[in-house]
């Protein structure tokens, strides 16, 4: 807006300053102005600068426009282009042109000569595999060749010396090493049957150990040594009846020695000792000479059920089999 007041100015200056040649005529840079003309502007160097206003610009002078000042020109500097208020609006001119409707196609011209062929291109790229074509028709069976030299095992057999006989094409050979036969040796070079490294022995039975030799020569039933000693004792106890908490279940129980000691020394005691199988541990009963309390240890001997044949009668007073 400043900056169309400001020429605006300049031009009614400009005007004034002008020869007036006649009645509403101006002429600048012209001592007589074309008579059908209101302002002649003549030069030979110089040229007429409007208003130059960008889009902001005009949009602030179109808001105080109206129907009255229809034909108002500036020049916008942001399109490169001259712009008149239509009276409501700002016209951008000259406005391109509209393209016309094609015309029809001429003749075909005459074929050019074909041009040297160009260097070649890179690569492109694989493409996709194609489907699977149809099986094709199958072949004849060849004829069959001929045998070659037999040379795999044909028989081996277990010597009774536990040597191994293998037989094949090209004879028979010996083994010198030997077997432990499941069925028995006869006569062997070598009756050692186990470890010659420091590993136990295990005897298996339906994938379960059930004996073994350690490397130190103990011997292991169920995963511990078969036999057991255990002492226990009781301090002023008479006729003692106890329990021993070893199970009936892995162990036979038998008493290996009964030890009471009178209170004054004077004298031995005799006594009457069994074990007894009740709730599923073995128990422990004796009986002293006297009523008196006294002091006795006992020892018990538990031997895996595996190696024992009990034929003792469960009952705790049961009796056994006569002589």
């Amino acid at each position: 807006m400043n900056k169309f007041l400001t020429s605006f100015i300049l031009l009614l200056l400009l005007f004034s300053a002008a020869y007036l040649q006649a009645q509403n005529n101006v002429g600048i840079g012209i001592a007589n102005p074309d008579p059908n003309a209101i302002l002649h502007i003549e030069s030979n160097s110089k040229g007429v600068l409007i208003p130059r206003l960008d889009a902001a610009e005009r949009a602030s002078l179109g808001a105080a426009l109206n129907p009255t000042n229809q034909g108002l020109l500036v020049f916008g500097p942001d399109t490169n282009q001259f712009w008149y208020w239509d009276g409501t609006q700002w016209i951008p001119f000259p406005v391109p042109p509209i393209p016309g409707p094609t015309g029809p196609t001429g003749p075909q011209g005459i074929q050019g000569i074909v041009g040297p062929t160009g260097a070649q291109g890179p690569t492109g790229l694989t493409g996709d595999t194609g489907p699977v074509g149809p099986q094709g028709i199958t072949g004849n069976t060849g004829s069959t060749g001929p045998t070659g030299t037999g040379s795999d095992n044909t028989a081996h057999a277990f010597n009774p010396d536990g040597s191994v006989l293998i037989t094949d094409a090209g004879g028979t050979l010996t083994t010198t090493a030997q077997a432990w036969l499941v069925g028995g040796n006869t006569n062997p070079a070598s009756n050692n049957l186990g470890q010659t490294g420091n590993a136990p022995l295990v005897f298996v039975t339906n994938n379960t150990d059930r004996m073994s030799v350690q490397a130190n020569g103990d011997i292991f039933v169920a995963g511990s040594k078969p036999i057991k000693v255990i002492r226990y004792y009781c301090n002023g106890c008479d006729d003692p009846n106890r329990n021993t908490s070893v199970s009936t279940t892995d162990w036979v129980a038998v008493v290996a020695g009964f030890y009471p000691t009178n209170q004054d020394g004077s004298k031995t005691e005799s006594t009457r000792a069994r074990v007894y199988p009740s709730g599923g541990t073995w128990w422990f009963k004796g009986d002293l000479e006297s009523p008196s309390d006294e002091d006795w240890s006992v020892d018990i001997m538990f031997i895996k059920k595996q190696l024992v044949d009990d034929q003792r009668p469960a009952s705790s007073n049961g009796g056994g089999t006569g002589f």
